[in-house]
């Protein structure tokens, strides 16, 4: 019986729903007026260097067109109107053609193929959106090899130790207007230089470096940059150039490791072991001149004829490194001592950054690019002590204690027993561009507007006996160079001697930590 009433309720309240529907469509209702699309205006740059009189299109993923095509203007600027409907889309900013000027060559060239992809929802009106050779190979990575923007970051970015960032304006970096962008920009035009440099040293026209783009991306598809997809190995265009692995960016043939510029021929020649802290190397340079046999430079002026500068590019900041002397071997060779801070890669294959090496001789500049290893870990390159009083204003506009660098420069055995002479190089730092040698008598400047700092004596100490003695280390004729005769290490294969080194400055010891209560000394492990 109730379930009849209860079906019967129900029967009767549908009805009455129904009477309201139909009613409802007898009155008069006020009609929804459809949502316009509006015009939006993005702008940006397509470079490799500037890219003039290039088509740019704004697609869908799926290869929809939406907006453009547009033309670029001489400087490879662009601005392009969309929807604003199409902003909660993914979308990719697509070049094609255009001219540039080649950084490396200097000569005029017809651009390929670039594109950025941009995330759905990220971009608003009046945004830009920068189209460089990074952000091509990441679009591709998604775009042509299934990647998810998540999957292609983190690949990108195990191969480059960067992420392609669109929103930031790339210069040319070979214009000396551009000295006065910041330094994300000029980081920017930097990394597209560097692609160039290494088009040229494949052997590969300014337009195949566009080839060289989606091989790049085509070898990264399986996760390493290791001159082979899935299939096999991935060659540029049609050129039968594999893509080069990041560990071979610094080839073993002459032919790589040269430039040319005007009337000089540089050679750079890396240590057998091309590994981070002490790294002595050679340059080798000739004079081109009058198309015969080229002729050794000599007589160049370490500072003044010829200057060495590396130069690290990280993801997040540019850094130079302490340098040593450069000493003339004769027949245009000459040696130069760097001390770098750190390598360009990890044990596990992850890209720190990218060294520059920067050589100017006679007036004219040529870049190299050496993969720089990381030393054996139980033999201890470098190690830092801070200062406590001795502080330096950081690039955030902090005050932090002053770093001070110290590198093995030398280990070598006495004629007799075990007994060793070890050397130290000690670099403090300035700024991010600046570790001098530490010497007595210099002034140290603080950083961006901090004290600067008297150096008045210098002490160096180290012990092999964890601290019971200590020697007191003596300096010779090389700038920053402390020795310690007669050490006792025990030169069993395998076992780990430990070298404390103190050090005190102006008459404050430094710590490994800052502060006056942190351990006053850092320690080097050595192995035979």
């Amino acid at each position: 019986m109730e379930f009849h009433k209860l079906l019967r309720y129900s029967l009767i309240s549908g009805s009455i729903a129904i009477l309201a529907a139909c009613s409802s469509a007898d009155t008069a209702t006020t009609p929804v007026t459809p949502v316009t699309p509006t015009t939006v205006t993005i702008s940006g740059s397509i470079f490799a260097s500037d890219v003039g009189s290039a088509s740019v299109t704004v697609k869908k993923t799926d290869g929809t067109t939406v907006a453009g095509p547009v033309t670029t203007n001489s400087d490879g600027t662009y601005s392009i109107d969309l929807l604003d409907t199409d902003l909660a889309t993914d979308l990719v900013v697509e070049s094609t053609g255009g001219g540039f000027v080649d950084e490396e060559t200097d000569l005029n060239a017809t651009a390929g193929s670039m594109s950025a992809y941009v995330e759905g929802g990220s971009l608003a009106a009046g945004d830009s959106v920068h189209v460089t050779p990074g952000t091509t190979i990441h679009a591709d990575l998604i775009t042509n090899h299934g990647k998810t923007p998540t999957e292609a970051q983190t690949t990108f970015f195990t191969a480059f130790a960067y992420n392609p960032d669109y929103t930031v304006d790339p210069v040319d970096i070979t214009d000396p207007a551009s000295n006065n962008a910041d330094d994300a920009s000029k980081l920017a035009g930097w990394r597209a230089a560097v692609l160039s440099r290494l088009a040229s040293d494949l052997g590969l026209t300014p337009e195949q470096q566009f080839d060289m783009f989606a091989a790049m991306a085509q070898d990264l598809s399986d996760g390493d940059m290791d001159g082979a997809d899935a299939s096999g190995p991935v060659l540029v265009g049609s050129t039968g150039v594999t893509t080069p692995t990041l560990a071979n960016y610094i080839s073993t043939t002459d032919s790589f490791n040269t430039a040319e510029i005007a009337n000089l021929e540089i050679t750079y020649s890396p240590p057998n072991m091309n590994v981070h802290g002490k790294n002595v190397f050679k340059l080798t340079i000739m004079n081109t001149t009058g198309g015969g046999a080229a002729t050794p430079v000599t007589g160049l002026v370490p500072g003044t004829d010829l200057m060495v500068m590396p130069m690290m590019y990280m993801a997040d900041r540019i850094h130079s490194t302490p340098m040593g002397g450069i000493t003339e071997l004769g027949n245009g060779e000459y040696e130069v001592t760097a001390y770098y801070l750190m390598p360009s890669r990890m044990m596990d294959g992850t890209t720190m950054g990218t060294w520059d090496l920067k050589v100017t001789a006679n007036m004219q500049t040529v870049h190299f690019y050496p993969n720089i290893d990381m030393a054996m870990m139980n033999n201890t390159v470098r190690v830092q002590l801070k200062g406590v009083d001795d502080t330096i204003i950081d690039m955030n506009g902090l005050e932090v204690p002053r770093n001070y660098n110290l590198f093995r420069d030398g280990l070598s055995q006495q004629s007799t027993g075990s007994t060793y002479d070890f050397d130290v190089f000690i670099a403090p730092m300035e700024n991010m561009m600046s570790f001098p040698a530490l010497v007595d008598g210099m002034t140290l400047t603080s950083g961006m507007g901090g004290t600067p700092y008297d150096v008045n004596g210098i002490t160096v100490e180290a012990s092999v006996d964890g601290g019971i003695t200590w020697n007191t280390g003596s300096t010779g004729v090389t700038d920053g160079v402390w020795s310690f005769n007669d050490l006792n290490l025990n030169i069993t294969p395998g076992f780990t001697n430990e070298i404390r080194v103190k050090l005190m400055v102006s008459g404050e010891t430094k710590t490994d930590g800052g502060l006056a209560t942190d351990p006053d000394f850092q320690t080097f492990n050595v192995t035979f």
